[in-house]
């Protein structure tokens, strides 16, 4: 084997090895998604929130997990936390109302399950998205700044929102 064939060797095993995170990272998101949405048809004021929450920390620690990361449950919890701050007052103002409408018995329920069940839906797509591609581009776990990508970010939710009308 020629220093050539090999180096081709390994520059085709890295290629495969990226486009399988690549791959495994849209499954990552894409199930997450689907949670999210399950999530936010919890028909229990808050609890939906809670839920949603749980999904998306979740969602983030099997990402650094695919980009072999280490991102504890506590650390994925408080990048939720910031995320979604980012997204104020767009995303959280929406979750806020769609959670708490649910108090109204029959239509608010419906209509907060709805609601929710989108936003939730978006909000997971973008944060996942954002993360994946800076994971993607070499990024780390503690390199990753909320500040650094919040425009990336409420351009994503916006995207995903206007896919789900």
């Amino acid at each position: 084997m020629t220093t050539q064939t090999a180096v081709d060797s390994v520059e085709i095993a890295d290629t495969t090895s990226d486009e399988a995170k690549i791959d495994r990272a849209g499954e990552i998101i894409s199930n997450s998604v689907k949670w999210a949405a399950a999530a936010g048809a919890v028909p229990v004021p808050f609890l939906d929130t809670v839920a949603l929450a749980v999904v998306q920390a979740k969602m983030l620690m099997d990402l650094s997990e695919a980009y072999d990361q280490k991102l504890s449950k506590e650390a994925a919890e408080g990048l939720v936390s910031v995320l979604l701050g980012s997204l104020l007052p767009t995303a959280a103002t929406g979750m806020l109302v769609g959670s708490t409408i649910k108090y109204a018995p029959v239509f608010g329920t419906i209509a907060g399950m709805a609601t929710m069940a989108a936003l939730g839906s978006a909000a997971t797509y973008a944060v996942g998205k954002v993360f994946a591609r800076h994971l993607v581009k070499g990024g780390t776990v503690s390199n990753f700044s909320a500040d650094a990508i919040k425009n990336e970010l409420k351009s994503e939710f916006d995207n995903a929102k206007s896919k789900a009308r």
